[in-house]
């Protein structure tokens, strides 16, 4: 009899942890119900779902344009160093380019991010940029290694009309963080705090998580508790050349979860008003990666838009390469260009680009 009782609330509390589940992987859909819509097509009909896409532009998480494919840091595991893209490392997004991209978009979206390859700081055009794509979402937002932020700085960037910014720290002490990434891990730390503390930014810390910085990152909620707001983004590995050169892997969900579960402990710990994505809760059902994984599909190319350094829409950040379609003449236009449609097509049939295997959480083409 007890070992029935303690059966059965071992199986409640197994119940209990995956309805917690599935609740945390609704709110990745939350406010976008065409998201959702398309997500369901693709996992119920596979292969036999539609490449268009019928999302409306509130439905995407964001529009995303790589306003400059250079860098000031070298990030050990950053695919920049990969053969594939050695040629557009110098690249920058004109900027009568990006006017004529604003001006021949319609739709409004969640989110402008200004982001991909490069380090958004070293656009000559940054503040102008920032100013311009706000015509096309009320949120704007830069993801940088904060190298180049000073408090002047980042004071125009909330005078252009920036909302929300991301800084990158991969590791949490300061020889490793110079070592890997070339960036000064006490400079980082001391600029999140002051936007956290001083401004009306919304900010958020990513993090990387691989087995090369993974123990350094259970002291992240003590090297970030005197920032009052702030929201925690840790980020599962992409496999890059340089990664597979070097030895450095994704860590194994069990380790992930213990990452996760350690951060939102501190978290409650200190009391601290913060945000964290995933929380262990949700780790374990991501819903891009989870696609990838379970049915080998990218849901990426069908609801992450992304604009390069060339003005050109691709399917995602990782087939820079590749090219992509003309933009200039408006997003609305080329979303579901016959290029893009083709794209998507071969996707579902699994018959991708073999740099998606390479990169990403699809399987790899031998």
């Amino acid at each position: 009899m007890l070992i029935e009782i303690k059966n059965m609330k071992k199986e409640t509390k197994n119940i209990y942890s995956k309805k917690k589940e599935m609740e945390e992987f609704l709110k990745n859909f939350e406010g976008m119900p065409d998201r959702l819509l398309k997500y369901s097509e693709i996992l119920l009909e596979g292969k036999d779902a539609s490449p268009y896409c019928y999302q409306d532009t509130m439905s995407f998480r964001r529009l995303a344009i790589g306003l400059t494919a250079k860098c000031n840091a070298h990030c050990f595991w950053c695919y920049r160093f990969d053969p594939e893209f050695k040629h557009i490392l110098g690249k920058e997004l004109p900027f009568e380019k990006l006017k004529k991209i604003v001006k021949n978009t319609k739709g409004k979206f969640r989110m402008i991010h200004l982001a991909g390859l490069g380090e958004p700081t070293m656009y000559p055009r940054l503040f102008d940029a920032i100013k311009l794509v706000r015509k096309l979402s009320d949120r704007v937002k830069i993801t940088t290694n904060a190298s180049l932020l000073t408090k002047d700085y980042i004071d125009k960037l909330i005078k252009s009309g920036l909302t929300d910014i991301e800084i990158s720290i991969c590791t949490f002490r300061q020889k490793e963080e110079e070592e890997y990434r070339g960036i000064n891990l006490e400079d980082a730390i001391e600029k999140t705090i002051y936007i956290s503390n001083k401004t009306p930014l919304n900010i958020q810390v990513n993090t990387l998580v691989s087995n090369l910085n993974y123990k350094m990152l259970f002291s992240l909620v003590d090297k970030l508790k005197k920032a009052k707001k702030l929201s925690i983004h840790t980020i599962p590995l992409f496999e890059s050349y340089q990664c597979r050169k070097n030895g450095v892997k994704r860590v194994s969900n069990e380790k992930y979860y213990a990452l996760l579960k350690k951060i939102k402990s501190d978290i409650d710990k200190y009391n601290l008003n913060w945000e964290m994505f995933p929380l262990p809760e949700g780790s374990v059902i991501d819903p891009i990666i989870a696609l990838k994984q379970k049915k080998n599909i990218c849901f990426t190319c069908f609801e992450d838009p992304y604009i390069s350094e060339d003005g050109e829409l691709i399917p995602c950040v990782r087939t820079k390469p590749m090219g992509g379609v003309d933009a200039t003449v408006g997003f609305e236009k080329v979303w579901n260009h016959p290029r893009m449609l083709k794209f998507r097509k071969n996707m579902l049939q699994e018959n991708y680009p073999s740099l998606c295997g390479k990169l990403c959480y699809v399987k790899e083409k031998k």
